[in-house]
Parts: structure tokens; sequence; C-alpha cells
């Protein structure tokens, strides 16, 4: 059995940012050989931060060493001839190619995947683009702003009365890098039993609007459109982000009668939870509609119990009783977590900017555990790739150099 599950896989990756370094991040953690190629001034998430001391340092880049562990980087200018004729030596002897250009761009390079096909034709090309490799916005600018917009996701955030908003960091982008992944495992997969490479497209807005859990099928199903509803979700209001004693936590108090297994069945959960059981026989604690209805007088109804209680004291009761309650976290809060440190989710791993706990894997296996080893320095892997394996030859290293990299 192999130590690791992808070790025998060879990615040579040219995309930058988030999207495609995530997607190949996962697959280099499990053991495969990913090759980062990057510019002459590197990935530009190395100029992003954040920088120890918020001074910049592309060696340094919390993003750019988060994304890119367990890699091996070179430097190389591919949009020029000299570059392609370099990278296409890589591509003979990789199982993948990830690259995060629109197809205008790609094809001006002779890097799209009908370019590469005929002589690679095991190969596969997975493209990551803020809409796609075709139709009208395939040469359309895009980010994760972009992508949560275009999802529709973000019409549904927010307060009604105000503008629609997002959620915090990268979402649309992560959320691509990961449909990214599993597109490329999926390809494998297909070769490994039937042989021949594939086109793995995938767009941001599609990968985020591919996460709505019922927008879409509200409007085909019922003609109706969502609204934005006081950070309230749909189903069983009020679920609700609302303040404790010392800080945030999310509510759910389910349906109204749902049994509680601390309580007989004439008792809903959340009167157990303030402790009056008086409160039961309020119709906002039996009767879901009456809340959707009455959701303000609901808060008020429970505001001296938050404002007295810690989130994790509510936390705990809650969950005794079976209410999925959660706490908001800083990521202070996070990084103290007694279960994510029970289970070993942050690992430390020691790098230019110093030692740093960082996220580790989203998902484990126990025989083939993910390994996390720190990103490269810029350019680190050029003698070893690009003079050093068999079928290249040192003028492959003047084609970076002659360029002004390292």
């Amino acid at each position: 059995m192999a130590d690791r599950a992808l070790e025998d896989l060879r990615v040579v990756d040219v995309s930058q940012g988030i999207a495609g370094p995530y997607a190949t991040r996962l697959l280099a953690d499990a053991g495969a050989d990913v090759i980062k190629v990057e510019p002459p001034g590197g990935d530009y998430s190395r100029r992003l931060g954040p920088f120890p001391g918020d001074i910049p340092d592309a060696e340094q880049s919390g993003l750019y060493l988060h994304l890119n562990t367990s890699k091996r980087s070179i430097t190389l200018d591919v949009s020029v001839p000299s570059g392609q004729v370099v990278l296409r030596k890589l591509l003979a002897k990789a199982d993948v190619f990830v690259c995060g250009e629109k197809t205008s761009t790609l094809r001006a390079w002779g890097l799209t995947y009908d370019d590469l096909r005929a002589e690679f034709p095991d190969l596969i090309v997975a493209q990551v683009s803020p809409f796609g490799a075709d139709g009208p916005y395939a040469e359309y600018d895009g980010n994760s702003l972009t992508a949560m917009a275009m999802s529709s996701l973000m019409y549904n955030t927010g307060e009604p009365d105000r503008e629609p908003l997002s959620t915090g960091g990268e979402a649309g982008e992560y959320i691509a890098g990961v449909q990214l992944w599993v597109g490329i495992l999926a390809a494998l997969e297909n070769r490994a039993a039937h042989g021949g490479g594939d086109h793995v497209d995938v767009s941001m807005a599609e990968a985020a609007a591919a996460a709505d859990e019922y927008n879409a099928a509200m409007y085909a199903f019922q003609g109706a459109i969502r609204r934005r509803y006081y950070s309230r979700h749909i189903f069983g209001y009020p679920n609700d982000i609302v303040k404790a004693a010392d800080g945030y936590l999310v509510m759910i108090p389910g349906a109204g009668g749902f049994p509680s297994p601390l309580a007989g069945d004439s008792v809903s959960p959340m009167a157990l939870l303030m402790e009056d059981p008086d409160l039961d026989q309020s119709p906002l604690f039996r009767q879901t509609g009456e809340r959707m209805i009455r959701w303000r007088d609901f808060d008020k109804l429970i505001e001296p119990y938050l404002s007295t209680h810690s989130a994790a004291e509510i936390v705990m009761t809650a969950q005794a009783l079976r209410m999925p309650f959660a706490p908001v976290p800083s990521a202070g809060d996070l990084l103290q977590d007694e279960h994510l440190a029970a289970r070993g989710f942050f690992e430390t791993l020691a790098t230019p900017a110093g030692e740093l706990r960082v996220p580790g894997a989203p998902f484990r296996m126990s025989a083939t555990p993910l390994r996390a080893s720190p990103a490269p320095a810029l350019g680190a892997a050029n003698a070893d790739v690009l003079a050093g394996e068999p079928g290249n030859d040192g003028a492959d290293v003047t084609v970076p150099s002659e360029r002004g990299v390292r």
C-alpha cells in the first residue's frame, strides 16, 4: 500500500492566487508531486500578505504560505515561446496540468486543451476561471465577490432594506478550488478505468451557484424569489446570530414542539434552555409560523436570558437538549478550541515567517494520511526540475534566469 494516496501523481500548476493553488495544495498534501510554475515575479499571492509586522516580503505572505504547502516552485515565463517549450517538456512527464487563465490567454500561449491533446493524449487539463472556458462571459474578469454575486447567494444575504452582502473572506475562490480538485480526481479515475485525458472546466460563478441550497429550485417550483430576511434562515425561523453576555452564537431553536431527550413531549427545548417551563405555553415557543411572523417579539422574550449567560454556557446546554447551537469564535478563539486541539486540526510548520500554526487537512484518511510541508521559496526547485531531470538540460535553466529570475 502507498504511504500517500497520490504519491505517484505529478501535477504541473501554472495557476496563481487562491482557487487553483488551493486545489493543488489538496493534491500535494496527499502526496502528489506538484510543480508550481511561477512567473518571474512570483505568484501574486506573495504580494497580498498578511505579513509579519506588516512588512511586505514575498517569502512571508501568509496567504501564499497557506495555499502552497508541499509543493516545489520553479520560475518560468510561460507567456513567451522559450518558456512554453520548457513547459511542454514538463507536461510530457505530467498527469495533470492546472491553469487559472481565461481561454483567450491559453490560446495565445498554445496551451488550451485542444492545443495539447494531440501531443499529450493522456494529460488532464484542469482550468479554473471566473466564468468558465466558453460562453458569453468567458472573457469577463472576476473574483470571489463576482462569483458570490453571480451565484445568487449574495442576493439572499443581509437586511431586506439594505444592499446584499457576501460572506467574509474569499468563499467563491475556495468553493471553486474544491470543485476543481474534485473534477481532477474524477478525471483521474476515468483515465484509470478507460484511458485518455480530459478537460476539467471550472467556472467560479457556477461553482458558487452549485452551492446554493435551493434558491433556483424555489423559483422553479413556486415562481418565488427568496428575499433577504434579517439574518434568518428560511427553515424554522428565527434561526439567528444572537449576542450573549460575552460574544455571539448561532441560535437554531428548531421546529415548535420538537421533543428533547431531556424533557417530555409537552415541553419545548427552548423553554428548558431558559429554565422557564411556563414559557412553553407561548405560541412563540410552540409554533414555527408564529415565530416567523413575530420574530421581533421572540427576540425581546429571549434577550434577558442571552444577556446574562455566556455563549459557551448557552451552547453546552442547547447541545444537551439536541439543539444545534454553536459559538461564533474569533481566530484566536479557534486556535484555542479544545475540540480542534483534540483532533490535531492545526499543524505547526517552520516557514520563513517563523513557526506558524496553520489549518490542517480538511478531511482525514486513516491509511494514507495527508501531511503538509512548508510552502517553497520562489524558484527553489529550478535546478532540480529544469536541469536535474531526464529530458531537461542546463539550457532550460537559462530561460528563467535570462529574464531576471533567480
